[in-house]
């Protein structure tokens, strides 16, 4: 992280020096909403799509942000640029943008000066937190607790408050050590995992929760692309646990690995318990279409 750059309300700084006010509503409350992207070849991916879901979630989330859709993919450009210099050719960045409401006026008292908190910011991509799931699958498990209703939070706000994944992630890993938890709702109907979201391929078909109940994810966005130009039927439709166990396949899509298989549903295997045949096809149409081995790149510090 010694190289990497931030911008932070206006200024370029070393990642080190961007600092955030423990006043922040961000931190108080979570009142935050936010986005990561990430690059290919050390060029960012799919910018305008992640700028307009923050547009959105910046709406629903009644948040403000005083620069233009161009100027923040400037900033996003040249903080990848500042950083990007420092980084071997193989290796790539992750993106952060993010707002808050800016500082808490109960700590610091009510001010017209008090602006949103905006932070743009990188990191290197870490291969090693996915290579052992790229290799033998992810093992999830449902949560105990359900996940929360689209009538108390829009799940297609992409927000900072996220403690109940942490919580239900804890709460499947005292049972099920090296699981993580994926939601279900009320109905008994599968969501997203606290990485992704979710596909199955169940009848021959790519399943997927419908837009109404996840985060509509730009990674989820390019599988459902790849996989028709690949000629394969997907449908964004309610996914309950028992047709889910019924899956020849399943995986995750997030922005940092792409494309993560699942091997393992309530500790029953997925198929025959392997990374499926569709799975690595649309891994390998993927690194066709942004010119990087995408599971070279994971693995090549294995």
């Amino acid at each position: 992280m010694k190289y990497m750059t931030a911008w932070i309300n206006g200024q370029f700084l070393p990642f080190e020096s961007a600092k955030l006010s423990i006043a922040d509503s961000g931190l108080v409350h979570g009142d935050a909403v936010t986005e990561m992207l990430r690059t290919f070849g050390h060029r960012p991916f799919r910018v305008s799509e992640h700028l307009s879901r923050f547009r959105h979630s910046l709406t629903e989330s009644l948040l403000e942000c005083h620069y233009s859709d161009e100027e923040l993919a400037s900033i996003i450009q040249e903080v990848v640029s500042r950083s990007a210099k420092h980084l071997e050719a193989d290796r790539d960045l992750g993106v952060i943008l993010f707002t808050s409401s800016g500082p808490n006026v109960t700590y610091l008292g009510s001010s017209d000066e008090y602006k949103p908190t905006l932070c743009v910011h990188t990191f290197p991509l870490q291969s090693s937190l996915w290579q052992g799931s790229l290799q033998q699958g992810q093992r999830l498990v449902v949560s105990p607790h359900v996940a929360i209703p689209p009538e108390s939070l829009d799940p297609t706000i992409k927000s900072r408050s996220r403690i109940h994944w942490r919580i239900a992630d804890r709460r499947v890993k005292q049972t099920a050590p090296g699981a993580s938890a994926v939601f279900a709702d009320s109905n008994g109907h599968l969501t997203e995992t606290s990485s992704g979201n979710l596909f199955a391929v169940v009848d021959d078909k790519i399943i997927t929760p419908p837009d109404s109940v996840v985060l509509n994810g730009i990674s989820r966005q390019v599988v459902i692309e790849l996989a028709t130009q690949l000629g394969y039927s997907v449908r964004k439709e309610s996914l309950s646990i028992e047709w889910a166990s019924q899956a020849t396949e399943m995986w995750t899509s997030s922005t940092p690995y792409c494309l993560l298989p699942v091997t393992s549903l309530n500790q029953q295997p997925v198929g025959d318990g392997k990374p499926g045949v569709i799975f690595h096809r649309i891994l390998d149409k993927w690194s066709e279409m942004v010119g990087v081995d995408i599971q070279t790149q994971i693995m090549q510090d294995c």
